[in-house]
């Protein structure tokens, strides 16, 4: 077997005990992410993989909802087939993680298939950047996961997120109001690395250079507005994106 191996997006943080998603409500996200990517591969030849089963051990099937950790990467995989694998681990802590919700983790599903379908930029590893991960999960992968996937949580809506839906003309009302609800599971997971992030808000942060770096991260403000810029179909924002829109577009 031939294999290249980019690891990216991990995060460790010891999880909460709070089943915010359930094992059935995992398996739909799974499902959904399947039927999404079936119209966003690439090719015949590049292939998805969510939670592959590792042979041999116990519990094969469940070993990666059962780890209690909060954790999501991406891995690239050229197989026996000559086919690449687009791999993606979303642990069972992660799911369970205090404030995550079924569209939440479809959000980082997609993040993760970015890495490995979401374009240029490029990381100095391969793979798509942190940035543009962000800005192709919310601009195209989610608005096609919604379309499989129920919604199994109640949207939410303010005057802030109905004048950011207000701003654009991609999505109808109701579907940008799900993906701003989606990222209310991501602004859950900053604040437990420390980090507050707003929708009413944008970075301050202005990139003169575009960091490739493998290991490298806008600031998660920045991460938040580059979400948000996908939803309303805008340039990436310049807090990561050298001659990007400014930041808080459409949001000012």
């Amino acid at each position: 077997m031939k294999n290249f191996i980019l690891l990216v997006a991990i995060v460790f943080l010891a999880s909460s005990s709070f089943a915010s998603v359930t094992r059935d409500e995992f398996l739909q996200v799974k499902e959904a992410l399947y039927q999404a990517y079936s119209e966003l591969a690439p090719s015949q030849n590049e292939v998805l993989k969510i939670n592959l089963p590792i042979p041999g051990i116990p519990n094969a099937d469940t070993y990666w909802w059962d780890i209690d950790m909060v954790h999501a990467s991406y891995v690239k995989v050229e197989n026996d087939q000559n086919q690449i694998e687009h791999r993606i681990y979303l642990m069972g802590g992660f799911a369970r993680l205090s404030g995550m919700t079924p569209d939440g983790l479809a959000l980082t599903g997609c993040h993760e298939i970015g890495h490995g379908i979401g374009g240029e930029p490029f990381k100095s590893s391969g793979s798509t950047t942190e940035g543009q991960s962000d800005y192709f999960a919310t601009k195209v992968c989610l608005p096609i996961v919604f379309k499989y996937l129920n919604e199994l949580r109640e949207i939410n809506s303010n005057p802030t997120y109905e004048s950011i839906c207000s701003n654009q003309i991609m999505h109808n009302s109701n579907t940008c109001l799900r993906l701003l609800t989606a990222m209310e599971a991501d602004q859950a997971f900053f604040k437990t690395t420390g980090d507050e992030v707003y929708f009413d808000h944008f970075s301050n942060e202005v990139a003169t250079e575009l960091n490739t770096d493998a290991s490298y991260y806008p600031d998660s403000q920045c991460r938040f507005d580059t979400m948000i810029h996908g939803i309303l179909n805008i340039e990436r924002p310049i807090c990561w994106y050298p001659g990007g829109a400014a930041n808080g577009t459409m949001r000012q």
